[in-house]
């Protein structure tokens, strides 16, 4: 069947898309090595805290899935959503007056259809994490 080698090779371009914890540390090792022992710790595990700045959430988490600056009463915050894709999946049966039947699979990955799994806000003066909400 010639879909198998069209999924491979799909899979094989969407995981080399992706960078690891691991790459985005030895992409800027020698920032990496001057964070803190706890720091660096955190960022392997590719979790934050309170007070990380921008270079520090992008090396733990990736890069952010959206970016906004929004005008608050404290003046303007800086947001990064960090999202999960949500593919939807069709199935369809069809057949014909001449006796055949047909089938189909459809896949569906759309920017409308994501979930939110984290917002970080960086504070408007420091540039450091000030919020931070995980949605689970």
């Amino acid at each position: 069947m010639k879909i198998t080698p069209f999924i491979c090779a799909l899979t094989i371009a969407l995981l080399s898309a992706c960078s690891t914890t691991n790459q985005r540390i030895s992409n800027q090792e020698a920032l990496f090595n001057t964070y803190t022992p706890t720091e660096r710790k955190l960022i392997r595990m590719g979790q934050i805290n309170f007070g990380f700045d921008q270079d520090q959430v992008r090396m733990a988490l990736g890069k952010p899935s959206r970016e906004s600056t929004n005008a608050s009463a404290a003046g303007k915050e800086i947001a990064w959503e960090y999202r999960e894709f949500k593919p939807s999946f069709g199935l369809g049966i069809g057949a014909s007056s001449s006796g055949s039947i047909g089938t189909g699979i459809g896949v569906r990955a759309s920017p409308d259809r994501t979930r939110l799994l984290k917002r970080i806000v960086f504070d408007r003066q420091s540039g450091k994490v000030s919020h931070i909400q995980s949605f689970d």
